[in-house]
């Protein structure tokens, strides 16, 4: 998959990725980075992990030991989020936590992470060992579990059968924070997790999104974070599937043993896609040689004209023998217009075939990517054209 990318000429990363529904022990992303990318991906600048963001490993995030204040509530009339809540009481956010309500296998799932991360949804899944992808919880499910929407915190509760509750790590590690008081228009102060929750009944996992401020899994290198456009995606499925179908061979001893399976897929379209993502201007399309429609284009300046056209002909013969995969545009509109649709479309080379030129026996050449035009006698041409797709 590296070798085919590299070919198309995409700046890509393969990421650890969420296997989902199909399962197995393991699965990679390959990723072309493209800020209209639809996924978060998260790399380190010294090592090779990289991650999609729902799959990335965040670190327990220690704050500075504090003195246990006493807990009481605190009127917020009105303040649903907590960036409200924040400004109201004039708090940072890592001084509060968040609560996010997910519906689950038909199980209330209520989440929670500092006031200053995110709630990474899959990493939400597999606390709960959850089979189906979260959904966030109807004003029905919050009222049948006894939640009151923008003013929820683990303060009190205790999961059941039909409600589990899940706590990030970080959030353990946090001193006299704010958090809903489960009653609206009220919210606590000094919440001490592992004194005002019943640690017994609850789940605490790394359930919120890798940020900058954390560090590599691997080497403890600085990490970045990208937009994506998923092009490939591999998955080991081992032998999940196999034993479920009996899909067996016979071994050596002629014993049957179960096949191990993997799934292997490349998005056609969404290469082309993130090629043209990655390499554009104002004008067009800048094709990377290898999946360009054609790696030349000779644009004759007037089709009527004999001589330009013969010359063309003569340079598309030239060039065919070369081995080089070339069009003529013989169509009888203006110059403007062809040079216009030959950078739309973004061939690698555009050969220009105008009277001027043919006065001294030469075409212009001009290269796609830089702008860049050079003269070649016309009977050069083919070794100059083949000699440039070389270096591009």
């Amino acid at each position: 998959y590296t070798r085919i990318f590299t070919r198309c000429g995409l700046t890509f990363r393969p990421v650890e990725a969420d296997s989902g529904a199909i399962g197995g022990s393991g699965t990679h992303e390959f990723m072309a980075i493209a800020e209209a990318g639809e996924a978060d991906i998260v790399y380190c600048t010294k090592c090779d992990y990289a991650a999609n963001i729902e799959i990335g490993k965040p670190g327990i995030m220690k704050q500075d030991e504090e003195a246990l204040q006493e807990l009481s509530v605190v009127d917020t009339p009105n303040a649903s989020t907590i960036e409200d809540v924040a400004e109201m009481l004039n708090l940072p956010l890592h001084k509060t936590i968040k609560a996010v309500v997910f519906s689950i296998d038909g199980k209330v799932v209520l989440a929670i992470v500092r006031g200053d991360h995110e709630v990474n949804e899959v990493a939400v899944q597999h606390a709960v060992l959850g089979s189906v992808e979260p959904e966030m919880a109807t004003p029905e499910e919050l009222e049948k579990v006894g939640l009151t929407a923008g003013f929820i915190s683990p303060v009190g509760l205790k999961q059941t059968e039909e409600f589990a509750i899940v706590v990030d790590e970080s959030v353990m590690e946090t001193y006299n924070v704010c958090g809903g008081a489960n009653k609206k228009d009220a919210h606590y102060i000094n919440i001490n997790p592992k004194r005002d929750f019943n640690v017994e009944d609850i789940i605490v996992a790394p359930i919120r999104l890798i940020t900058d401020d954390d560090v590599c899994p691997t080497c403890g290198g600085a990490l970045e974070h990208a937009k994506g456009i998923e092009v490939g995606q591999v998955f080991k499925l081992g032998t999940k599937y196999s034993e479920a179908l009996q899909a067996t061979f016979l071994d050596q001893n002629g014993r049957p043993n179960p096949m191990i399976m993997g799934c292997y897929g490349i998005g056609v379209s969404r290469t082309l896609a993130a090629a043209i993502e990655q390499y554009h201007d104002e004008n067009g399309i800048i094709w990377p040689r290898s999946i360009a429609p054609f790696e030349a284009v000779i644009v004759p300046i007037n089709a009527k004209d004999e001589a330009l056209m013969s010359t063309s002909q003569t340079i598309y013969s030239a060039l065919q023998d070369a081995g080089v995969d070339v069009l003529l545009d013989d169509r009888k509109d203006r110059a403007g217009v062809k040079f216009k649709d030959s950078d739309l479309i973004g061939y690698p080379l555009r050969i220009t075939v105008s009277k001027n030129t043919l006065e001294n026996n030469e075409v212009e050449i001009q290269i796609r990517k830089s702008g860049e035009a050079i003269t070649c006698a016309i009977d050069s041409v083919a070794t100059k054209v083949t000699e440039l797709l070389q270096d591009l």
